[in-house]
């Protein structure tokens, strides 16, 4: 689970920002909101809100940044890494980004560190916590295009093994995603690596294709065809089954065909849509019904940019409330302009967060925590007052006439 997270200089986060899932001192439904790792509370849910343009889909890019360059080695040294500096000051757009990720794995905790730029991995630590002190798993540095490795007290390599990470670990490339191509085994990096690999799916946004990539992973594992039918059922009442059929015209493709029962006049019939003739919620609630049964049923993190696309709000709020009742140790951060869950009596202060864009265009990461706002006061209200900021200024409605 993620502790917390800080960047700066990505995209439109300039300075430094802080998204923290430590739970504060609040008791507000803790029991569904927070898990408790070695004595820390640890928040669940993290909930994104802001104007268009003020950086919300950027935390998440932030946070699916650090996951790739994790898990995903260069093949060789030119190809750029993908990094994009705030580009509206003629001195960070040549400044390195700098990351460090705060976060628990078979609950220890973990600090990893990064500084990038677009062609080079210029520093990389890994720290873990083996007990009260923290200890170094590797340091690294890149000079010149040059990386240099240097291993923690702790750590237990022999001289071939330490050689062949050094080699395998290409100036634009992490440490962490170079010991994927090494074979031999490193414990302290494995578990780390894993950590990235399978608990983190990569952001979803708005146009990803979250229908065929569900039924991808229905066909994959059946037993989720059951658990998709029953919130498919409370999204239309009318679904009775869903299945996967080869299509007439190209054997190569499959069709998605929704099962309707349909009661008219005290008789009941059976009926067969493609999905194509599905609403959009509908649709919308198939593909998320497989990111749903992941995060109950493993340890994930999973970030979402506008989680409640052509969801109906209650039927958005009976998707987070499933996950925050049946889940354990994953986390689902997103963005969202639907403000009615600020209007939710056992909401959370520290799981909401707004960013704002600032004069300079920069983002400005800040969480409803932080203001002086007690509890069973309506947080809707407030920030439809403006009290939180966040909010898009539209000036007036006249529009002048053209001469």
């Amino acid at each position: 689970m993620i502790l917390e997270f800080k960047f700066k200089n990505f995209r439109s986060a300039k300075d430094w920002q802080i998204l923290s899932f430590e739970a504060s001192a609040d008791k507000v439904s803790e029991e569904y909101y927070c898990t408790t790792i070695n004595d820390t509370k640890v928040l669940k849910l993290g909930i994104l809100y802001g104007a268009n343009a003020s950086g919300k889909t950027n935390v998440l890019l932030a946070l699916d940044f650090i996951r790739k360059i994790a898990i995903s080695p260069k093949i060789n040294k030119m190809q750029p890494i993908g990094f994009t500096p705030f580009l509206l000051d003629d001195t960070t757009k040549k400044e390195c980004g700098v990351f460090e990720l705060t976060f628990f794995v078979n609950n220890m905790k973990h600090i990893y560190y990064l500084e990038v730029d677009n062609s080079a991995v210029l520093k990389e630590t890994l720290k873990y916590y083996p007990g009260k002190q923290p200890a170094e798993i590797f340091s690294r540095e890149t000079i010149n295009g040059i990386t240099h490795i240097r291993l923690g007290s702790k750590v237990k390599l022999n001289v071939a093994e330490q050689e062949k990470l050094q080699v395998n670990t290409l100036s634009n490339m992490s440490v962490v995603s170079a010991y994927a191509t090494a074979n031999f085994m490193f414990p302290e990096l494995e578990r780390v690596y894993n950590y990235f690999l399978k608990q983190w799916l990569p952001i979803l946004l708005p146009q990803t294709d979250l229908k065929t990539w569900t039924t991808g992973e229905m066909e994959a594992e059946k037993e989720n065809k059951s658990f998709l039918l029953d919130l498919l059922h409370r999204a239309d009442f009318n679904i009775s089954g869903f299945d996967v059929q080869q299509n007439e015209k190209n054997k190569k493709d499959t069709d998605l065909i929704f099962e309707h029962t349909i009661v008219a006049n005290g008789t009941s019939s059976v009926h067969y849509l493609p999905d194509i003739l599905e609403s959009a919620g509908t649709i919308r609630y198939y593909g998320l019904g497989t990111i749903l049964n992941i995060l109950l049923e493993r340890n994930a993190i999973i970030p979402v940019d506008e989680l409640e696309n052509s969801l109906h709000p209650d039927l958005f709020a009976h998707f987070i409330n499933l996950f925050l009742v049946n889940s354990t140790y994953s986390q689902l951060i997103f963005s969202t302009h639907n403000l009615q869950s600020l209007d939710t009596e056992d909401l959370r202060k520290d799981v909401v967060w707004f960013t704002e864009k600032k004069d300079d265009g920069s983002t400005d990461l800040f969480s409803l925590d932080d203001f002086n706002i007690r509890n069973g006061v309506s947080f809707l209200n407030a920030y439809n007052a403006g009290k939180f900021g966040a909010k898009p200024t539209l000036g007036g409605i006249f529009i002048p006439k053209k001469r």
